[in-house]
C-alpha cells in the first residue's frame, strides 16, 4: 500500500517539475526576444564613423513628436525645434465665406503693391498684420521668438557697437523676407484653415466613425492637413536657420575662436534644438541599456519598469479614439508592454540570469527574504 500511495504522490511532483520547467524556458524566451528587439532598434539608432573615430547618433524624435496626435499632442510637439508652435496658431479650423476671401485677396494684392512700390524707391516702412490674416497668430510667435533670439545674440559681452547695429539691420531684413514670404502665402494657408474646418464637421458627422467611406475620407482628409503646414514650417526653420548664420557671420575671426564666438553660437541655437539632441541620446541610451539589461537578465524589474514607461509614452502620442492617430503604433507597442509587466512581476532575471547571482548575495548578505536587487 505505501508503495503504491507514493508512486500516486510522485506523478503529480514530476508533472509541476516539468511544466515549472516549461514555464521557467518560456519567460527566459521571452526576456531574450523582448531583450533583443531594445537592443537592436537601440543600436540601429547609431553609427560608427571611422575618419573620426566617434560613435554618431541617426536618429530624431522630431517626426514622432510631431506627428502626436489627442490630449498630449500639444507637449510632444512643443518639442519640436522651429514649429514656432504652429499647431495651436496656425492649424485653426476656420470656414472660408465669400466675404473673407474678398478681405484676404484685397488686403494680399495692397500688400503686393506696396512692396513694389518701396522697391522701386528704395524705401521700407514696417507693415501691420492685421488680425484676419490666417498666419497672424503665427508670425507674431515667430518675430517674439527671433526677438528672443537676436537680443541673446547682442547681450553677448565682447561685440562691437558696429556688430550690434549690423545685428539690429539683419533682424529687420530678415523680418521683412519674412512677412513677404507669409503674405505670399496667405491665400493658400487661407484654404487650409477652410480644410480643417471642413475635417473638424466630416468627423462629427453621423456615422463618420462606422462608414467606411466616411472613416477613409476622413483618414485620407487627416493625411492631407497633416502634409500640407509642413512646407511652410521648413521654409521658415531655413529662414531661422539663415537668420542665425548671418549673425555669427558679423564675428571676426579672433572672436570665432574666443569665448566670444562660443557664447555667440550658443545665443543663436534654437534651446528646443539642444534639448531635442539630448532627447535622441536618451531614448537610443535608454533602448540599449534596456535591452542590454534583459538580454543579460541584470536588473531585471527595473529595465522592464523603464521599458514601460518609455513605451507608453510612445502609445501615449497616438490614442487610438482620436480621429487621424496611428493605431498600429498603440497596438503594436501595447503587446511588448504587456511582456514588459511580465518579465518584470516574475523577475525574470531571476532565471538564467545574473539577477540569480545578485538576487542569493543579496539574500547572504543582508537575509533579505523575498527581496529583489
Amino acid at each position: 500500500m505505501s508503495t503504491q500511495a507514493n508512486t500516486v504522490n510522485e506523478k503529480p511532483a514530476s508533472a509541476r517539475s516539468c511544466c515549472a520547467w516549461k514555464l521557467a524556458a518560456a519567460l527566459v524566451l521571452l526576456r531574450l526576444c523582448v531583450g533583443w528587439h531594445f537592443f537592436s532598434e537601440g543600436v540601429k539608432k547609431m553609427s560608427y564613423d571611422r575618419s573620426t573615430g566617434q560613435w554618431q547618433l541617426d536618429f530624431s524624435a522630431e517626426g514622432f513628436l510631431r506627428q502626436a496626435k489627442g490630449p498630449l499632442a500639444g507637449f510632444f510637439q512643443n518639442r519640436v525645434a522651429g514649429g514656432r508652435q504652429w499647431q495651436t496658431k496656425l492649424a485653426v479650423p476656420l470656414e472660408l465665406t465669400p466675404e473673407s476671401a474678398a478681405e484676404l485677396a484685397a488686403w494680399v494684392t495692397g500688400y503686393v503693391k506696396l512692396r513694389q512700390n518701396e522697391l522701386s524707391s528704395g524705401k521700407h516702412s514696417e507693415v501691420e498684420i492685421p488680425d484676419f490674416v490666417p498666419y497672424a497668430a503665427w508670425s507674431a510667435q515667430i518675430e517674439t521668438d527671433r526677438r528672443a533670439l537676436h537680443q541673446r545674440f547682442t547681450n553677448v559681452p565682447g561685440l562691437t557697437e558696429e556688430q550690434r547695429a549690423q545685428a539690429a539691420a539683419i533682424f529687420e531684413r530678415r523680418q521683412s523676407q519674412l512677412a513677404d514670404y507669409l503674405a505670399g502665402e496667405a491665400l493658400d494657408m487661407q484654404a487650409y484653415r477652410h480644410e480643417l474646418w471642413r475635417l473638424e464637421h466630416l468627423q462629427e458627422s453621423p456615422g463618420a466613425d462606422e462608414v467606411p467611406y466616411l472613416k477613409q475620407r476622413v483618414a485620407q482628409m487627416h493625411a492631407e492637413t497633416d502634409r500640407t503646414p509642413l512646407k511652410w514650417v521648413a521654409d521658415v526653420r531655413q529662414f531661422d536657420e539663415q537668420f542665425a548664420i548671418e549673425l555669427n557671420g558679423l564675428l571676426t575671426d579672433e572672436q570665432r575662436v574666443s569665448p566670444i564666438g562660443r557664447q555667440a553660437e550658443a545665443a543663436v541655437t534654437d534651446p528646443k534644438a539642444t534639448q531635442l539632441h539630448w532627447m535622441n541620446w536618451a531614448v537610443t541610451g535608454l533602448t540599449i541599456g534596456v535591452g542590454a539589461c534583459l538580454l543579460l537578465g541584470l536588473f531585471t524589474r527595473l529595465a522592464s519598469a523603464a521599458g514601460a514607461l518609455f513605451l507608453l509614452s510612445v502609445m501615449a502620442s497616438q490614442p487610438p479614439w482620436v480621429a487621424g492617430a496611428d493605431t498600429t503604433v498603440f497596438y503594436y507597442q501595447l503587446v511588448e508592454l504587456a511582456a514588459l509587466v511580465l518579465l518584470g512581476t516574475a523577475a525574470a532575471g531571476r532565471v538564467a540570469g545574473l539577477d540569480f547571482f545578485f538576487h542569493r548575495l543579496w539574500l547572504r548578505c543582508c537575509g533579505a527574504k523575498g527581496a529583489s536587487p
